[in-house]
């Protein structure tokens, strides 16, 4: 898509979305004999657009209640539970195969073909009913954007990219599929046309949190803090209780070395109502571990995890790296090693149940603790192996992995440094300080670039 090309979509867009008009299925093909339900079901929709995923659900539940019926309103619920509560959604499903599917429209029928291969963990199948339907109906949007996710959470990005453009100029007011593109093009460090696609989202629907919150995203791994911030207040703006904009606030405060506007900002995210006890005490204890391990407090850090914040499932990232670290530091090689074999567990875990996007994370992370490990027992080259391959796997999916990738950089340059290998380590650092001259800055500041990690 040429920038011209790009500028017509979003003038047609912003001249559509103006006139309160969305891109989405119309009425008439989705089947329940209640216009209420049918009025929360759109509502759900346009929610999820949104990226408002509670109110998604909401919306969600009272269609059920107004239609007990409802075949795609369970569907949509099914995915939603599909991880969080397998008993409701294989007691929807269970209803939704007992359900004529004569009555109802293509898509519809689709979308429960999809679901039972999906509850089946069948995901080949699922994934061939998208192929089959979009032979008959290219053109829908909305199968359209459930290919584009897929091709983009299996790291499919030529092909993530190329359906985003064909859903905007099947439908220019479909507006997340900006946010796509900003995504898969910040993922790659293509940042200009990430802003490029971020910027054009925020103009096309200002009046939504999310396009402030990606746009901040990108601001974050660039270092332009201050930016970043002004973009997170303006979607709270929008909706005040939009939670990602408080851990990114949160983020943003402790990259910039402020621990107490950081506690500060999950305590917003609080009274405004946006955070359950479960998320505030993860985003605290974050926030703590980060602090620690700037200040070397490695034995408080293996405190903090033994008591208020045990890292319980080796799923967040950044914890389970300062917890491991922490452990090696302290020359705790048994409790660095079963934190390995945890995460590792838990990798192969997710292999086995197709959860691509996390799965992926997980194998980073695991190259990153082990190559802080084997530099601290004096394996350098070993070290700066399982350091490279975290380099490799390491994306700017988000602003969170973006910081992670460019300080696993930064460790690593220190490693090449240690071992000798100075032009690297200084050419290391000059790319980390291209894309990101802040954090370059700090580790100077705290003499991380020279101890490394």
């Amino acid at each position: 898509m040429t920038r011209k090309t790009l500028f017509v979509l979003i003038a047609v867009a912003a001249i559509v979305a103006g006139a309160g008009i969305l891109a989405l299925p119309q009425s008439s093909e989705w089947t329940t004999d209640s216009k209420e339900a049918l009025a929360e079901f759109e509502a759900s929709m346009e929610a999820s657009q949104k990226l408002y995923h509670q109110d998604a659900r909401v919306h969600l539940e009272r269609a059920l209640e107004l239609d007990p019926d409802f075949v795609v309103a369970k569907v949509s619920m099914a995915e939603i539970c599909r991880w969080e509560d397998e008993e409701r959604a294989t007691e929807l499903m269970s209803e939704v195969s007992s359900a004529e599917l004569n009555r109802l429209t293509p898509r519809e029928q689709f979308m429960v073909r999809r679901a039972e291969f999906l509850s089946n963990l069948q995901f080949e199948e699922a994934q061939s009913q998208i192929a089959a339907y979009l032979e008959q109906y290219p053109d829908d949007p909305y199968v359209l954007h459930i290919k584009a996710l897929g091709t983009w959470q299996r790291g499919e990005l030529i092909e993530a990219e190329r359906l985003n453009k064909r859903l905007l100029e099947i439908s220019p007011n479909w507006v997340i599929a900006y946010n796509q593109l900003g995504y898969v093009t910040m993922l790659q460090g293509r940042f200009a046309e990430a802003e490029e696609y971020f910027t054009s989202y925020r103009f096309i629907a200002p009046d939504q949190a999310n396009p402030h919150d990606s746009l901040a995203e990108l601001f974050i791994v660039l270092g332009r803090y201050d930016e970043a911030r002004d973009s997170l207040e303006e979607a709270l703006i929008q909706k005040p209780d939009f939670v990602a904009a408080f851990e990114h606030l949160a983020m943003v405060s402790a990259l910039e070395g402020d621990w107490q506007g950081a506690d500060q900002e999950i305590e917003r995210g609080v009274k405004a109502g946006a955070l359950s006890d479960e998320m505030v005490t993860r985003f605290r204890c974050a926030i703590n571990f980060w602090r620690l391990a700037r200040d070397r407090e490695w034995t408080t850090i293996l405190e903090l995890a033994e008591g208020e914040c045990p890292p319980e499932k080796y799923s967040d990232i950044g914890t389970t790296i300062h917890v491991h670290l922490a452990a090696c530091r302290l020359g705790q090689w048994d409790t660095a090693l079963e934190i390995e074999s945890r995460v590792k567990e838990l990798r192969e875990k997710n292999d086995s149940e197709r959860k691509v996007t996390f799965r992926e994370l997980l194998k980073p992370m695991l190259h990153r603790m082990t190559g802080n490990r084997l530099i601290l027992q004096e394996d350098l080259e070993g070290g700066i192996k399982e350091l490279r391959l975290a380099d490799e796997q390491l994306t700017y999916l988000n602003a969170g992995l973006g910081i992670l990738k460019l300080t696993n950089r930064l460790a690593l340059a220190a490693a090449l440094r240690k071992a000798g290998h100075e032009a690297e380590s200084h050419a290391l650092v000059d790319k980390v300080r291209a894309v990101n001259p802040e954090v370059v800055l700090r580790y100077e500041e705290r003499e991380l670039l020279v101890e490394g990690m």
